[in-house]
């Protein structure tokens, strides 16, 4: 339940993984995701998906396997963020990635949007903050957030 988790779930230094290019319903190996991360990082996955919003092939999106969230969870994230309608394809019976990062108590972010901005400031070696601060729904294990990125200076 997202009312039950530390804030600092939802905010923290993030590093976006560029898997760009990859065609519909393509699975996400932990071999895309080039890991291991620090403890603790927001890890931003950009697969550029977020071009079809309000299209059917927004629903075709890209999805991390099993192995690849828990490689995610193994290294230590705590949020994973997508541009995508999900971490898994969609629609999906049992849902291993979300399964296997809300059983670590991580934090999913999807629906993203402008991750372009990210991957062009963490190229220039501007380090990236990101926000994504639920509303406060009791008892609820999603809600809308409100993602924003702060990038430094350079």
């Amino acid at each position: 339940r997202l009312d039950e988790l530390p804030l600092d779930r939802f905010l923290g230094p993030a590093v976006a993984v560029d898997v760009r290019g990859l065609p519909p319903r393509t699975s996400i190996g932990p071999e895309r995701l080039r890991g291991p991360y620090p403890p603790g990082t927001i890890v931003l996955i950009v697969i550029g998906w977020s071009a079809y919003w309000g299209t059917a092939r927004y629903h075709d999106h890209p999805y991390l396997t099993e192995a690849a969230a828990r490689l995610l969870v193994e290294s230590g994230v705590r949020t994973v963020g997508v541009d995508a309608l999900s971490v898994d394809p969609t629609p999906a019976e049992d849902l291993p990635a979300h399964r296997v990062l809300c059983g670590a108590h991580a934090v999913i972010v999807e629906n993203l949007t402008g991750l372009d901005a990210v991957l062009d400031a963490q190229a220039a070696g501007r380090p990236v903050e990101v926000s994504a601060l639920p509303i406060r729904l009791t008892g609820a294990d999603g809600a809308p957030v409100r993602a924003v990125a702060r990038i430094a200076n350079a």
